[in-house]
């Protein structure tokens, strides 16, 4: 299993140097693909097999994966927990977009 995780670590490391160099985050990325590989390996009952813990990642990144939190912008439903945004069904009243210019004469017109 560990030589299977560290495989696809391999596969990772390489695609975020292709992502993340240029904006130098590659060292931030890793460190929390690290300690998210332990995560799966604890969550099935395994050692860790990086020596990376959550106080090593980057608290931004750990704060935005936190289901503890509940803080959401109101427009975007972006926030840092998870929260289902509410839907409703749309209507033909929907598309009825008034012209600013109705009503106005050629002269008053916008």
């Amino acid at each position: 299993m560990y030589n299977f995780l560290y495989n696809l670590y391999s596969n990772e490391e390489e695609y975020t140097k292709i992502l993340y160099d240029q904006v130098g985050w590659t060292s931030d990325v890793l460190t929390f693909i690290r300690y998210n590989a332990n995560k799966a390996l604890m969550n099935l009952g395994q050692e860790p097999l990086f020596p990376d813990t959550a106080a090593d990642v980057n608290p931004v990144v750990m704060n935005g994966i936190s289901t503890s939190t509940s803080n959401h912008d109101f427009f975007s439903q972006v926030g840092n927990g998870y929260r289902l945004g509410e839907v409703e069904a749309m209507s033909d009243d929907d598309y009825n977009i008034k012209d600013p210019n109705a009503g106005k004469d050629k002269n008053s017109r916008e």
